[in-house]
């Protein structure tokens, strides 16, 4: 069982609820070094190392290897699973999972900073469904993993 630190969609909570089909302890986190951008042509942000930069997020504990497999299917191929270190409440740090933009990829993200307050207004409604469906998806099969 590992933590596994999010700083984007999967930071709300429903989305990852929608996406794992599960609830999962959680408490906010930071990571030290690192920042989030949108990605080009997508609403959602990926991270990247950014010396001097602090990326807030959410932790989520306790995640099996079938959920992290799920998280690895449900993530875009720009992604990386790899681990770092990360800071919750009281200054305590541990290491977690998080998913980052691979270097080749880099010049996929742009320069604007993600907006949660935007995406929740503008997109979260058809975003959940949208994470529903993969989760039905692969429990039905339709989607290997």
């Amino acid at each position: 069982m590992t933590p596994v630190f999010t700083y984007g969609t999967l930071e709300i909570p429903e989305v990852m609820e929608a996406v794992t089909g599960q609830v999962w302890a959680s408490a906010e986190a930071w990571a030290k070094g690192f920042a989030k951008f949108l990605l080009k042509g997508r609403i959602y942000p990926g991270m990247t190392a950014v010396q001097g930069s602090i990326c807030s997020g959410r932790v989520y504990y306790h995640i099996d290897s079938r959920t992290l497999e799920v998280l690895d299917t449900f993530e875009d191929e720009v992604y990386t699973r790899e681990c770092i270190e990360v800071e919750v409440a009281e200054g305590r740090s541990l290491q977690a999972y998080v998913y980052l933009i691979r270097p080749q990829d880099r010049a996929c993200l742009t320069t604007t900073p993600w907006q949660p307050d935007e995406f929740k207004s503008k997109h979260l409604v058809r975003y959940l469904e949208a994470c529903k469906s993969f989760h039905r998806q692969l429990m039905h099969g339709s989607h290997p993993i």
